[in-house]
């Protein structure tokens, strides 16, 4: 059994073959990615030779998510992307989108807990910094 499929099973996910395939997709992924990104990685244009359908990935992000294994990202853009997530339960990272390329990162920089409301429960955090990339900002 390899990494992804110990990761997967550890969060009560079964490990098919597309699971797999959509979860190491994302591993390699350095930026948060939309649906429709990974819909073309996985959806071939010939109707034959379909390795995906839009309905199985993204089921398989929602189980995804629901089971923590990715996070959602809304960056205000009516678009949302998706990135794994590191974390078991909130994940309390902050993001940057940049506003000249569109790629949306996770950054390493962590919210502390205790920055949350004590009284109040919370279901969702996000995060996120716009401006321009360090990759972008070079071009200029």
């Amino acid at each position: 059994m390899n990494k992804a499929e110990k990761i997967l099973k550890s969060k009560g996910i079964r490990p098919t073959e597309m699971r797999l395939a959509i979860y190491k997709y994302l591993k390699r992924k350095f930026y948060a990615v939309t649906l429709k990104e990974i819909e073309m990685a996985f959806i071939k244009k010939s109707d034959d030779n379909k390795t995906a359908d839009r309905t199985t990935i993204y089921r398989t992000l929602k189980l995804f998510q629901e089971k923590d294994v990715v996070h959602q990202i809304d960056v205000g853009t009516a678009i949302a992307k998706y990135a794994l997530s590191d974390e078991k339960d909130l994940d309390l990272h902050l993001h940057f989108h940049c506003t000249h390329c569109g790629k949306t990162f996770c950054l390493p920089n962590k919210v502390s807990r205790d920055s949350l409301p004590d009284k109040y429960e919370v279901a969702d955090v996000n995060l996120v910094l716009k401006g321009v990339c360090t990759k972008c900002k070079k071009r200029k």
